[in-house]
């Protein structure tokens, strides 16, 4: 009913129309049709029926699902998905972007054509971290790699849980331990590969970073920056095998004569089964996570697809912000005055939209804004300087 009381209008959501599936399995990196795509996103999103993950199983096929704004400024993590089966149990397990949890959701074969019944060996999954070192001497090493003061060249070899996050962290001069970044678990890197490289320029300045890497995976972190030619060593602790939940173990020292300035600087890891709001360096890992809300005016859903910028308009941020805050409580009204010139306006967070049909009436003071969500039909009527700034974006 329209006039009862208040509601929110505000419903963003994973819109099958702006994600797509790219299979991963045998490394085939291939995008799947719209109408699979669609359904992997619906099993996802139905969190109302999820299962344990059970106690062994054999992996399958891997897939991920790409939010397709990407191009208009709004970066998204994929949601990561693996099938996995136990007997003749099948699962799809779907990683948040968000909060890199993984549920696993009970699949009928019938519904999943795509997916071919198999069998094979189940193992166990591990639930800490497996750590190898490796050493190399001077002659084995690659161009820009450290030799610690062993003499020798270290890499350390991480093979990941299915859950949870390694945080790399620093020693702050108090004492306390400094959070740099986090490496969460992912289907992409199962087994990553550390090491240090040296860099030096012109200026006589000297870069070390931390190198992270795998068969489908690369990024790496500056650690120290240094001007002058004072050498830095670099001390390598002994590791355990696996690395234990919840606690932190030193792996590197950097350390300096300088006596202008002196360096003592360890790096340690921590693996923690929960992924906490800290800066990540995950799997496409382009930048931080796009985590405002965004405002997009357009005259049809293909040019918000396309990201065709002669016909889509951003909205200032604040003006978005002040839209969605709006939109939060709102009483139901029939739909009111004549379509905008641009017929459009969708929201967009986190890779969740929420598209609405303008409408704009003239009144002898002032000019109200209709918004008709697309999917429901509900209309709530937007007035005050909201009204007022968004008309003024919609008429330019």
């Amino acid at each position: 009913m329209t006039g009862c009381g208040t509601e929110s209008l505000l419903q963003l959501e994973r819109n099958p129309n702006y994600w797509e599936a790219v299979n991963f399995s045998d490394e085939l990196f291939e995008p799947v049709p719209k109408q699979q795509s669609a359904y992997l996103l619906k099993t996802c999103e139905n969190t109302k029926k999820t299962a344990p993950l059970p106690k062994r199983y054999r992996t399958l096929g891997e897939y991920g699902l790409y939010f397709n704004l990407q191009q208009i400024g709004t970066y998204t993590p994929p949601i990561e998905l693996q099938y996995i089966a136990t007997g003749d149990t099948y699962y799809l397990t779907c990683r948040s972007p968000k909060t890199n949890r993984l549920t696993a959701h009970l699949i009928q074969l019938k519904k999943h054509p795509w997916l071919k019944p198999t069998s094979g060996q189940e193992r166990t999954p591990i639930t800490e971290p497996a750590l190898t070192v490796r050493t190399y001497n001077k002659a084995a090493k690659r161009k820009e790699e450290v030799v610690g003061v062993s003499k020798n060249v270290q890499r350390l070899s991480i093979e990941f849980p299915v859950t949870g996050q390694i945080v790399f962290l620093e020693k702050e001069e108090d004492g306390q331990q400094k959070p740099l970044f986090g490496l969460p678990a992912s289907f992409s890197y199962p087994k990553i590969e550390l090491s240090f490289e040296k860099t030096t320029d012109g200026l006589q300045s000297m870069t070390y970073a931390l190198v992270i890497k795998s068969d489908q995976y690369f990024n790496q972190e500056d650690i120290v920056n240094r001007m002058g030619k004072q050498s830095i060593e670099l001390t390598y602790h002994p590791l355990p095998d696996a690395l234990p939940v919840n606690k932190t173990i030193p792996y590197v020292t950097f350390q300096s004569k300088d006596t202008e300035k002196p360096l003592n600087k360890t790096i340690s890891l921590r693996y923690e089964t929960t992924v906490k709001d800290i800066r990540v360096r995950g799997f496409n890992g382009i930048g931080n996570d796009n985590k405002e809300i965004h405002g997009f005016l357009h005259p049809n859903d293909a040019a918000l697809k396309d990201g065709n910028f002669r016909q889509l308009s951003l909205l200032p941020d604040m003006l978005a912000k002040q839209v969605s805050n709006d939109l939060k409580e709102v009483t139901l009204e029939k739909t009111q005055g004549k379509q905008a010139g641009i017929r459009y306006m969708t929201l967009i967070q986190n890779g969740k939209s929420q598209s609405f049909e303008l409408y704009v009436k003239a009144r002898a003071n002032k000019t109200d804004i209709y918004v008709k969500d697309t999917k429901t039909k509900k209309t709530a009527k937007l007035s005050g300087e909201v009204a007022a700034d968004l008309l003024t974006e919609v008429e330019e």
